[in-house]
């Protein structure tokens, strides 16, 4: 088993970025029994300038799934996490 770890910079303040990753409209789905149990995901958030850092950390990861996949398809996630949070800081009025 392997671990992802990744860090994402997020242009939008901790508490924002912590209600969008609770939001109770996020769908989580597994497709693969092989995967479920053994995996924990991670998330630190810290204030950073002007926004927040996304810490990311993914073990357990089984063999049979590559690592650069994981890496790929966890970048994408947290790209639009960013945009979801980035683009409700834009909406509200200021």
């Amino acid at each position: 088993m392997s671990t992802t770890r990744l860090t994402w910079r997020i242009n939008a303040p901790r508490a924002r970025v912590y209600r969008a990753l609770l939001d109770p409209r996020a769908e989580f789905e597994t497709t693969d029994p092989v995967l479920e149990g053994e995996m924990t995901i991670t998330y630190t958030l810290a204030d950073s300038p002007g926004g927040t850092e996304v810490h990311a950390v993914h073990d357990g990861l089984p063999p049979g799934v590559p690592a650069a996949d994981n890496e790929a398809g966890w970048r994408m996630s947290l790209a639009k996490l960013a945009a979801l949070v980035e683009a409700a800081g834009e909406s509200r009025p200021r």
